[in-house]
Order: structure tokens, then sequence, then C-alpha cells
């Protein structure tokens, strides 16, 4: 289980997040919405590690996380904003790349089952990734945060730039990813989109928590989106 509590970062005077707490349990999803500038990548960021935290604590399974490197974090995955592929690599070193240090048979079997959920990617093992359309891009980009073996998967905005093809395999995927346990993370400009996917949301803006439930709830909250707006 992913845990903060309290959660804080600043840039210089700049309150980039302020009071943020949620967990996200084995098998659940969390949509985290809010405007640009709402403090979503941060969030995201301070979570793996990538800025400091001022306060609060982030705890995985129990154990103190708050600012130990995305590298380190074993049992946690990113899949960046804009999917972030070395576009001179290929889609099998890609997938290396993807699971850190471990041993050659790990690898493989790793690489075996990614494979096996994301077989449009079988066939071009060897094609660079730069040449991927957009939704093969990030099908591969979700394959590399597969490679280490996630308990929790956090997507930062995996819509951008996608059709709604590419759009709703990747949000299938991700249901399923759910099945076998996994805890997601999604961050998401796409408000209905994140509802639909998810069992719970927490609401930014300006940093601050000001929406937090069960999807049902904001369902029936007529006021959620003119919040997120900023009406």
């Amino acid at each position: 289980m992913l845990e903060l509590s309290n959660l804080c970062v600043r840039y210089g005077h700049i309150r980039a997040l302020e009071g943020v707490s949620l967990t996200l349990k084995a098998g659940e999803a969390l949509a985290v919405a809010g405007m640009n500038g709402a403090g979503k990548s941060s969030l995201v960021r301070a979570i793996c590690g990538l800025v400091p935290v001022r306060e609060g604590q982030v705890r995985l399974d129990g154990q103190a996380i708050t600012g130990r490197p995305l590298h380190r974090l074993e049992g946690v995955a990113l899949v960046p904003e804009g999917r972030v592929l070395a576009p001179s690599l290929s889609v099998s070193e890609t997938l290396w790349l993807g699971a850190g240090r471990v041993s050659a048979r790990t690898l493989a079997a790793r690489r075996d089952g990614v494979l096996a959920r994301f077989p449009e990617l079988a066939g071009r093992l060897t094609q660079r990734a730069g040449t991927l359309s957009g939704g093969e891009a990030t099908m591969l980009a979700l394959a590399r945060g597969l490679m280490a073996a996630p308990r929790i998967l956090i997507l930062d905005e995996p819509s951008l730039g996608l059709s709604p093809a590419a759009t709703a395999r990747v949000f299938d995927t991700l249901a399923e990813l759910r099945q076998d346990g996994i805890g997601v993370l999604i961050v998401e400009q796409n408000l209905h989109l994140a509802l639909g996917f998810a069992d719970r949301f927490l609401l930014l803006q300006h940093g601050r928590p000001v929406g937090e439930g069960s999807t049902a709830e904001a369902d029936r909250s007529a006021g959620l989106e003119e919040l997120l707006l900023g009406h």
C-alpha cells in the first residue's frame, strides 16, 4: 500500500503542494485531477523522489521511502508524461532498461510476460523507439514500467496526444493490471476519463486537496467539474 501523509513541496517561495494525504491499496485505482498548475506533476515527482519534500511522509507497505530516487524504489514504477523514451534505443533495449538490475533469467521471464500482454511490441523488438506511433510509444512506456514488476504503477497524463482508440487500449490494459493486484495512481486532465476508470479521486487546486472520495460520489457531485475548471 502507498501512503502519503501531509505532503508539502515548495519551489523557492512557491508552494507546489500543501497538506496532501492519500492511500492506494493493491488492485485499487486512484485518479488525481486538476487544472494545469494544480500540483499533479509535483505530486508524482515527490512520490518518486524527483523533487525534495519539505514536510510529510511517503510510505510503501509501511516503510518510509520519502525522497528515495525512483531507481531505488522497488515496487513502484512511473510512466511519465509524454512517454519520455530514448528515441535511438530499440524496443528490446527500452524494455531491458525498465527491468533494472536483475538476473538474465528474471529479465527473460519478465520480458516474456510483458510481450504476452503487449503482442504489438513482440514483432518490433529491433525497431527504434523514436519511430513508433503515439499509441505504440505509450504501450512501450507502459511495458517498460511493468518490467520493474511494480506493485504500484503511477501514470502521468497517459491519454495525452493519443487517439480515442489508443486511449481505450491503454485503459483496457490498466484495468487488467488492477485485476492482477497492481495499484494504479493516474494523473489525468480528462476528468470524465479518469473518474470512469478509478475507484476514488483526489482533486487538487493550487497545490491543495479540495475534493476527494469515491468516483460514485463524484458522479453525483454537480459542482465537481465547476470546481476543477475554476468556476
